[in-house]
């Protein structure tokens, strides 16, 4: 596993990039996390401050890696969630996939419930009582060097397992995720998908942020020419 990285930070809020196999907050375990990460960063900065906010307006699974906001104030944290509600904050991903998908391009419209059980998620074609709306974008992006699919796939909607789950629906489990049912081998605590790009608004500056991370230079993710 690598180690985190800041990408952006100020008084408000920091980009993060988290890798895969570290959780984002704190479970109450001894698992390590994003947030106790930042919060060490956080003391070794400011040694003289006796207390720090850290709040997340996100969420990517332990297995995911890729970007994440971190909210440095209650209001900065507000502001953000109502971003994300009023979806207004656009978050693109990068997913290897088993199959192809029916089409180069496309937009699924499923119905997604969690199963709190099985820490699964329960996709259905049509809407039934207790599930709730879930969308994505995808995009073909090409074939890799050791025969996956490549689809850049954009979040309408921000369910548990949402990406994962909607494209096993579908037929084309992302590479590693045997919690979905995928047969190939990925990487050690580790799927297929990764967390590419993100566009916000600053909370307190009104600015356009726009943030992005290079795909890896293996041959997982290299596009087979």
């Amino acid at each position: 596993m690598t180690i985190p990285q800041i990408l952006f930070e100020d008084y408000y809020l920091a980009v993060l990039y988290k890798p895969a196999g570290l959780m984002v907050e704190d479970d109450g375990s001894e698992n390590s996390s994003l947030q106790q990460w930042y919060l060490k960063h956080l003391m070794e900065k400011f040694p003289t401050h006796k207390s720090f906010y850290i709040g997340f307006p996100h969420r990517l699974d332990r297995v995911t890696e890729g970007m994440m906001i971190a909210a440095k104030t209650k209001t900065a944290l507000s502001e953000l969630n109502r971003q994300f509600a009023e979806k207004k904050i656009n978050k693109i991903y990068h997913a290897l996939t088993e199959q192809l998908l029916p089409h180069k391009q496309g937009t699924f419209i499923d119905y997604h419930k969690k199963n709190n059980q099985n820490r699964k998620a329960i996709i259905h074609k049509n809407n039934k009582e207790g599930f709730a709306r879930a969308e994505l974008n995808y995009t073909f992006v090409g074939t890799t060097i050791k025969g996956h699919y490549l689809y850049k796939i954009e979040l309408l909607t921000g369910r548990y397992h949402q990406i994962r789950a909607l494209l096993a629906y579908h037929h084309a489990p992302i590479v590693g995720d045997v919690l979905y049912d995928a047969s190939t081998v990925y990487q050690q605590n580790a799927i297929g998908l990764i967390a590419t790009n993100l566009n916000f608004i600053h909370p307190k500056s009104q600015e356009e942020m726009h943030y992005s991370i290079d795909l890896p230079q293996n041959d997982f993710w290299k596009i087979n020419s």
